[in-house]
């Protein structure tokens, strides 16, 4: 199966949108979808596909901190969806269980490319890997600024460990709550506060040190 995916730059937002059926009741609004696609319907999965790609592709990019990564680790996410979506169980909550395929994928990518070579993609710079599309001149000042902001954060954030980045990214970048984080990376909520405190502090240490003009949030 091929996943038609969109360009990663077509579908990266600063800031990402909260996708709307996450936060309707019920369960699983998608629930027909899913349904469907658990009974072989293409059509139906290439819509769920739709629905949530935007979503998938920024998570990882935000933690892997490279396009075309982010872009290969989306399309295995769809294809394990894909071949897996047959035993998801109902009852439970299908974004939880999708962004969890996306952070271990993208964290298990960064595994194999740490042992691929004696550079990791933490050691990056990143004028060697980003490829942030250039504001257009209509902007507002704050509006740059912003965007700017945000990914110094992504580069900062690209030094952290694995758990650490997958924790700050989802609260901090994605805007998801504790509760839903500790429900995606099945992971304890002390556990949790503990990766998101270390690697808030390791964040505010390098804006201090490195990005002095950051450090209030606004540039000078």
């Amino acid at each position: 199966m091929c996943l038609k995916l969109q360009p990663m730059d077509d579908q990266l937002q600063l800031p990402p949108e909260r996708i709307s059926n996450e936060e309707e009741d019920p369960l699983n609004p998608d629930a027909d979808l899913i349904e469907r696609s658990q009974a072989g319907d293409d059509a139906a999965f290439q819509v769920l596909v739709e629905r949530y790609r935007s979503r998938v592709g920024s998570i990882a990019y935000q933690v892997l901190g490279n396009y075309e990564d982010a872009r290969d680790v989306a399309q295995e996410v769809f294809i394990k969806l894909y071949r897996g979506i047959g035993s998801f169980d109902p009852h439970k909550k299908f974004f939880t269980w999708l962004y969890r395929l996306t952070v271990n994928a993208s964290i298990d990518y960064l595994r194999a490319k740490r042992r691929r070579s004696y550079e990791s993609s933490i050691d990056e710079r990143p004028e060697q890997y980003f490829n942030i599309p250039s504001a257009d001149s209509d902007l507002a000042s704050h509006d740059i600024e912003r965007r700017e902001l945000r990914q110094l954060f992504i580069d900062l954030a690209a030094k952290l460990n694995p758990k650490q980045r997958a924790v700050f990214v989802l609260c901090d970048l994605q805007g998801f709550t504790a509760d839903e984080v500790a429900e995606i990376l099945n992971c304890p909520k002390v556990t949790l506060r503990w990766y998101l405190h270390e690697a808030r502090r390791r964040i505010r240490i390098a804006i201090a040190r490195d990005h002095p003009e950051y450090w209030r949030g606004k540039p000078k």
